[in-house]
């Protein structure tokens, strides 16, 4: 479960894909993933657990994403 929608979700990958490229390291991404989303708002209301399903989730697409390409 996420706090976003799928397509919210699939433009933080396809940002992060334009901006930052396809090779970003584990460390890399989580901190993009953090520094976008600390620019969305509501999010910061939301509980730990899932916000980290949400960074996971994001995390997940950009990989899949990457490999698929």
């Amino acid at each position: 479960m996420s706090e976003l929608s799928n397509d919210q979700c699939n433009d933080i990958v396809q940002m992060i894909i334009d901006e930052y490229g396809s090779q970003l390291s584990v460390s890399e991404l989580s901190e993009i993933i953090g520094l976008i989303m600390e620019n969305i708002t509501g999010l910061e209301t939301i509980e730990s657990e899932i916000l980290t399903l949400t960074i996971n989730d994001i995390r997940k697409r950009y990989y899949d994403s990457i490999h698929s390409a």
